[in-house]
């Protein structure tokens, strides 16, 4: 299993500051066993139990059939999906940049997304999020649980997006590499649709096989005394390549996969994931939305969203242009950091797009 990062290029390491902390929260220890298929059945306990030796195919099966002929591989296309980062610069006011936007998205592998004004308003209190509200969301937004070196865990979010091999999960670089202990995480497990800790799990656990995250975060983030610094925040985003399961399926022919946009175009945005600090319990997915995003209220180069979502919301994505009639959107920015009523998101451009391809081919 191998854990990767990448330079971004020959950039000055400087050191900034802001009152933020990343969006994570620590557990106990990651899931054991297959979990509870049935939906009504009460979790066994409050915690978690020690991981099982790590295995080549997930640790339960999901109980959906995947697509019988599965799509194919996504084109890269050009596609408007509102105003460049809601009409700001490129540096937000410290002067610090953000990933270069590149103009290439990549279309949801099923429904029609619907580029315009954001269709789910202004929704800033983590309400609950059902397959009502856009199935494609529900079933594409998952539970990451992550073991780092000597035992320490932490849950986060992710989605699955479309991808030519249907493998793909996008989150947070810090869920994946932690700026505490400055060390890659050795263990990555997946549930879609995720709810009660684990124990209901409809498309099953998934293994992770390779992860990478950004080379100038791995060099400049740092975390302490509750307190993000560094440059490497404005790049706060990762990439998580899952196994087959047993029978050679991918994530993506259960869950299907969201679209996805490197180009920094936004039209207000929904936000979807698994807050696990009071007053939530990270047992089920909750929601933020917002017709129009901030930009570059704290020092990074971030997207901002008013927001009382707490810790295990990081490495949720935020999408626009969703139909929610079929949850068919675009990925465009993944939570970073918690501020009081709010959060920001770090955007993805065309180092985001690079890191992306090059893990996603088996």
């Amino acid at each position: 299993m191998k854990k990767l990062t990448r330079s971004l290029r020959a950039l000055a390491i400087a050191t900034v500051a802001a009152t933020a902390l990343s969006g994570c929260v620590f557990v106990p220890a990651l899931l054991e066993g297959p979990p509870v298929q049935d939906p009504d059945q009460s979790p066994t306990s409050t915690g978690f139990t020690p991981p099982p030796t790590p295995t080549t195919t997930p640790t339960a099966e999901p109980t959906e059939t995947p697509t019988a002929d599965p799509t194919a591989p996504p084109e890269a296309e050009s596609v408007s999906l509102g105003e460049l980062r809601d009409g700001n610069p490129l540096t937000s006011d410290s002067g610090e940049a953000a990933d270069e936007p590149i103009d290439v998205t990549i279309p949801p592998s099923t429904g029609t997304a619907a580029p315009g004004p954001n269709q789910y308003g202004d929704v800033n209190d983590g309400q609950a999020f059902t397959p009502s509200d856009g199935e494609l969301v529900a079933s594409t937004v998952g539970r990451l649980y992550i073991e780092f070196p000597g035992g320490r865990t932490m849950v986060c979010s992710g989605t699955v997006v479309n991808s030519e091999y249907g493998n793909m999960v996008v989150t947070a670089a810090h869920c994946l590499y932690s700026a505490i202990d400055g060390e890659m995480s050795s263990r990555v497990q997946f549930v879609p649709a995720d709810a009660d800790n684990g124990n209901t799990a409809p498309y099953g656990l998934w293994e992770g096989d390779e992860w990478i995250v950004p080379q100038v975060f791995v060099d400049t983030a740092k975390e302490a005394d509750n307190r993000s610094t560094g440059r490497g925040w404005a790049y706060d985003f990762g990439w998580v390549r899952l196994l087959p399961d047993g029978s050679g399926a991918n994530v993506q022919d259960y869950t299907g996969g969201q679209g996805i946009s490197f180009n920094q175009q936004y039209q207000g945005g929904l936000l979807v994931g698994y807050p696990s600090g009071p007053p939530f319990d990270g047992n089920s997915q909750r929601y933020c939305s917002q017709q129009h995003l901030g930009f570059g209220t704290m020092y990074w180069p971030h997207l901002t969203i008013s927001c009382s979502m707490t810790p295990g919301i990081s490495g949720g994505g935020w999408l626009t242009g969703v139909d929610p009639s079929t949850g068919a959107g675009y990925v465009g920015a993944v939570y970073s950091t918690v501020l009081p009523d709010s959060g920001s998101g770090a955007m993805l451009g065309s180092l985001a797009y690079d890191l992306m391809k090059e893990i996603e081919q088996p």
